[in-house]
């Protein structure tokens, strides 16, 4: 068996969608007409905790873009300053019915084949894609403790950062990847195959 879902898999956010009688824009009102109400009537004024409450409450929200937590520092990303930070829910994860977690979202790079040019140009990094989501993990691995989440996002919407660059596909550490089941393998636009592990 197998779940593929955008950003985070959640079975309490699956099962209120579930219940839910209508689409997804519907479902999102919903739940965010309840988190507003919530906000009001206990009086929550600070926008970190707002800003937390509608992303994390919301399960239309969760399962598309997932959890988000306090960032240590205010960084800028996406063309803004932000306080909060996207959160590593895979670290957490119980796999209870032992089913494969697919998720894209969270922008994994294969840093080990980032071009020498943008060392040169960037000598303390550059990070289009905000903090490494996966500090630790090699491209190809499963993730969390059970290891049984796989992120196939592998960031080719920053292509344009490449072409941008001057620099030729995948100079990033980007590539258009697709998961084969059930061989468990990474199959990328530059014909190169990794096996899952």
């Amino acid at each position: 068996d197998l779940i593929v879902v955008h950003a985070a898999w959640d079975e309490a956010s699956a099962e209120k969608l579930r219940s839910f009688d209508g689409n997804a824009i519907g479902a999102y009102d919903f739940f965010d007409k309840q988190i507003q109400e919530a906000i009001v009537a206990e009086s929550i004024t600070d926008q970190d905790e707002i800003d937390m409450r509608e992303q994390n409450l919301n399960p239309i929200k969760v399962m598309s873009s997932g959890y988000e937590g306090k960032a240590a520092e205010p960084f800028f990303a996406g063309g803004k300053m932000r306080t909060l930070e996207r959160l590593r829910w895979w670290e957490s994860y119980e796999a209870k019915d032992d089913r494969l977690v697919v998720i894209g979202h969270y922008w994994r790079r294969f840093l080990d084949e980032v071009s020498p040019q943008v060392s040169e140009k960037y000598p303390k990094g550059f990070a289009p894609s905000g903090a490494d989501m996966f500090p630790g993990y090699s491209p190809n691995s499963l993730l969390g403790t059970k290891r049984k989440v796989m992120c196939i996002d592998f960031s080719v919407g920053v292509r344009y950062e490449e072409r941008g660059m001057g620099l030729p596909e995948g100079s990033l550490g980007t590539a258009l990847t697709a998961l084969r089941l059930p061989e468990m393998t990474l199959h990328r636009n530059d014909a190169k195959v990794l096996l899952c592990g």
